[in-house]
This record gives structure tokens, C-alpha cells and sequence, in this order.
């Protein structure tokens, strides 16, 4: 989903309705913020309303207009193959492990552009998994649509989410440091759900690499399963991209651009 913005509801209110002056926008604004949020099962602050002109360059969709402005087309279009490659690791990881490696993109590309853009514009249109749960949930009608339960949406939940997240995360990299320092033996298994250690050895073949490199891989290769598991259970359930409530990088990125933004 693009990001929702204030000129293409005047755009829109212009066009329907050209009688309407374009100050009455004040309401349908917030209010189209509001059907937004509820209708994707995500937060009002997710759906970030841009004050940039409909001529100028940046990376959000439009409703209701059109920019004329396209020199950043081929930046974006490359953003949106690389979100979806980042996706195929997970099929290509069931034959080479190492394919997890580009499971990274999945990390830098949603900071770079929170921290030189302050937007969510990968979270809001470049995230491969978004994607899939919105292709899943809504067009193969995969998700229940029900409401994500309040506690899912606190700050609590998800600031404790994402704290726990990156304990995790941080752990599997010790893990890889110890294979590293040569302080224990490579484990050819990935951790589902930070619990289920599921035997992958198949997908390892030996490298030209050292044997930490794979380790990292079967690591970080669990931890996107899980996130993504995550999100297939919460898509069912809820709405379609409920795991987008309390996803860690969405998390993450948000407060970069509250700061980046200068807001609380």
C-alpha cells in the first residue's frame, strides 16, 4: 500500500466534487487516514501523509492523481525487484543456505531509506512480505479480515517485540562469532519460532567460505522463517497485513523518522 497524501484527496475532491472548497479536505483527510488504517489493519501513523507536491520527486504512490514528475521511476522499480528477490532466499535457502545472505536486503534497504528519506516508503510499498500477505490475504482470500486485537497495537507489544527480536538477533550472532573463533562447531539446523531446531543440512554443501559464514546463514535464515511464519499465522487470522502492526523493522523505521521528523 502507497503512502496515503493530502493532495491526492484534493485531487480526488476536485475531480468528484469540484463544488467542495479545497479547505473542506481538512476532514476527509484524516478521515480517509482513519478507513485506511482500519481497512489494512494497520496503525493511523503508518499511513503517512506527505506534503510534498504532486510535481516533486519522492517515493510515494498517489491516489486519486498522477505525478508528473518520473525521473525516479528506474529507483524505484529496482527497489520493488530487490524486495522480492529478498523473498526468494527463502525458497532458495531449501537447496544452498548461503542464498540467505540476501535476506540483508531486507534489513539495509528499509533503514536507508527511513534514515536519508525519514518515510516508510519500504514498508509502505517496497516490502516483498507485505506484498505477499496483501497477494495471499486479499486476492486468494487467504485472511479472516478480523480486526488485529488492541494489545497487538500497543506501544507495549510491539516496543517489547522488537526488543526481544533483536535479542534474538543478537544472539545468533554470537553464535556465529563462537563458529568464527573456532569456539564451536558449525550447527546445521534452523531455529523456527526461537524454539523448533529443524535438522537443514542438505542445504549445505561445503564452501570456499569458512564455516562461520554458512552459520550466520542457518541463522539469520531462521529468523526470517519465523518472521515470515509470523506473518502467515497473524494474515489468516486478522487482516491480510497484520503482521505489519508489530513487524520489528516497521517498528524500527517508524522511530527513526519520528526522530529524523522531530516528533515524540
Amino acid at each position: 500500500m502507497g503512502i496515503f497524501t493530502k493532495y491526492a484527496m484534493d485531487a480526488l475532491m476536485k475531480t468528484s466534487h469540484p463544488e467542495i472548497d479545497r479547505r473542506q479536505c481538512g476532514f476527509c483527510g484524516p478521515r480517509g487516514v482513519e478507513i485506511l488504517a482500519r481497512e489494512l489493519g494497520l496503525r493511523p501513523e503508518q499511513i503517512q501523509q506527505d506534503i510534498a507536491p504532486a510535481d516533486s520527486d519522492n517515493d510515494t504512490i498517489w491516489i486519486g492523481c498522477q505525478k508528473s514528475s518520473r525521473h525516479n521511476d528506474l529507483v524505484r522499480d529496482c527497489i520493488c525487484a530487490l524486495s522480492w528477490e529478498s523473498l526468494a532466499y527463502l525458497a532458495l535457502g531449501l537447496f544452498n543456505i548461503l542464498f540467505a545472505w540476501l535476506g540483508l536486503l531486507c534489513f539495509f534497504i528499509p533503514l536507508l531509506i527511513s534514515i536519508l528519506r525519514g518515510t516508510k516508503g519500504y514498508c509502505n510499498r517496497y516490502c516483498g512480505r507485505g506484498q505477499l500477505f496483501s497477494l495471499l490475504g486479499g486476492r486468494f482470500g487467504l485472511s479472516r479480515r478480523r480486526d488485529i486485537p488492541g494489545w497487538m497495537k500497543s506501544k507495549a507489544f510491539r516496543y517489547g517485540f522488537l526488543v526481544f527480536f533483536f535479542a534474538m538477533f543478537f544472539l545468533m550472532l554470537w553464535n556465529t562469532y563462537l563458529v568464527f573463533a573456532g569456539a564451536q562447531e558449525l550447527r546445521q539446523a534452523v531455529t523456527l519460532l526461537w524454539t523448533f531446531r529443524l535438522p537443514w543440512h542438505w542445504a549445505y554443501h561445503g564452501a570456499l567460505f569458512h564455516p562461520g559464514v554458512a552459520q550466520f546463514a542457518f541463522g539469520f535464515y531462521g529468523v526470517m522463517l519465523t518472521s515470515t511464519v509470523l506473518g502467515l499465522i497473524t494474515m489468516v487470522l486478522f487482516k491480510p497485513r497484520s503482521w505489519c502492526v508489530y513487524c520489528p523493522m516497521g517498528t524500527m523505521t517508524q522511530l527513526i523518522c519520528r526522530a529524523k521528523n522531530g516528533r515524540a
